[in-house]
């Protein structure tokens, strides 16, 4: 009786994952643009580590790598070239990509030392959310090794590690809808959708039918998003759904918030020297680059964290690393 109940309750818990799975799937070209990225990379990056795809060199960092590094500007000496760039990506999250490296041993690696990688900014813990429902669930890094990734309290770690059976996925779609005007509904982040009303409290629900044209608005530019990808090796004018140009000079430029905090991470320093550290193991030459920003942030930013502190920052991560790394500094440093 015991055995049979056991049977069945394990049987009834295993064909609920695949259904929150298979739920989670299908949202996935509803998300957030930025969340749909870090899953294709996710999926790249399983690539690369079983030998699927193989690239001779990979650009890396944050969505400063992803949309400032053209890989169809290399020559043909630099082989098959790949932009791995993530939105709002940290360190700790280069560090999970260490097997592929290991697996590549590309003969290049570029990577972009960015202030929002240094430092703990509202960035961070956007940072938290695609890697715990992204790469958490694909690597499962130790949480022994890395507990601040996996949340500061129990609720946290529990959602980082049901991250897996990515109801992620569906909870971030809703989250997605959530943004528009019309629809007033509020999904609260975790493993279980949470539902409230969000402001403007007043607002009536979306009618079925504008629920379902938002929908097919953002699988369309989702479906956009991965042609691009595709297209053009993994780089992306970060929130232009456009194929880029054939001219690098951007018509225009987005001033960043002037009430943006840097804070000090001293975790994110050491995660910077034990990635590059190892990086330059997997790869014959690896080259670390500060990526200059626009004048709108010499504008608003340089008043809060100079480019000197930035430039001694990089130095520091730089010149402990044994075995070569090439620094290219912006031309303000």
């Amino acid at each position: 009786m015991n055995r049979s109940f056991f049977v069945i309750g394990g049987a009834a818990l295993i064909a609920a994952a695949g259904l929150v799975y298979g739920a989670g799937r299908l949202a996935m070209p509803f998300q957030h643009p930025d969340r749909f990225v870090w899953h294709s990379r996710a999926e790249l990056v399983s690539d690369l580590e079983n030998g699927k795809l193989v690239r001779q060199t990979l650009i890396l960092g944050d969505s400063q790598s992803m949309s400032g590094l053209r890989p169809d500007l290399f020559g043909p000496e630099y082989g098959k070239v790949y932009n791995l760039g993530l939105p709002s990506a940290q360190p700790e999250a280069l560090l999970s990509l260490l097997p592929a490296l290991e697996k590549q041993r590309p003969s290049l690696i570029i990577v972009n030392i960015s202030p929002y990688s240094l430092y703990r900014t509202e960035v961070y813990n956007a940072f938290l959310g695609y890697y715990r429902s992204e790469f958490i669930g694909l690597h499962w890094p130790n949480p022994l090794r890395r507990p601040y990734l996996y949340g500061e309290s129990a609720g946290e770690a529990l959602g980082t590690v049901f991250a897996g059976l990515k109801l992620y996925h569906a909870n971030s779609a809703l989250r997605n809808m959530a943004t528009d005007e019309s629809f007033s509904l509020m999904v609260s982040p975790g493993p279980f959708p949470g539902l409230g009303y969000a402001k403007p409290s007043g607002k009536s629900l979306s009618t079925p039918p504008d629920v379902w044209k938002k929908l097919q608005g953002l699988k369309s530019k989702n479906e956009l998003l991965g042609q691009i990808l595709a297209a053009t090796q993994g780089f992306w004018t970060w929130r232009d759904f456009r194929m880029p140009p054939t001219s690098c000079h951007s018509e225009e430029l987005r001033p960043l918030p002037a009430t943006v905090v840097f804070k000090e991470r001293p975790e994110a320093m050491q995660a910077w020297k034990d990635f590059l550290r190892q990086a330059t193991q997997y790869s014959d030459r690896v080259v670390v680059v500060s990526i200059p920003f626009s004048p709108a942030w010499h504008e608003t930013v340089d008043r809060i964290l100079p480019s000197s502190k930035l430039s001694q920052s990089v130095h520091s991560i730089v010149d402990e690393i044994p075995g070569g790394i090439e620094y290219i500094a912006g031309p303000t440093d």
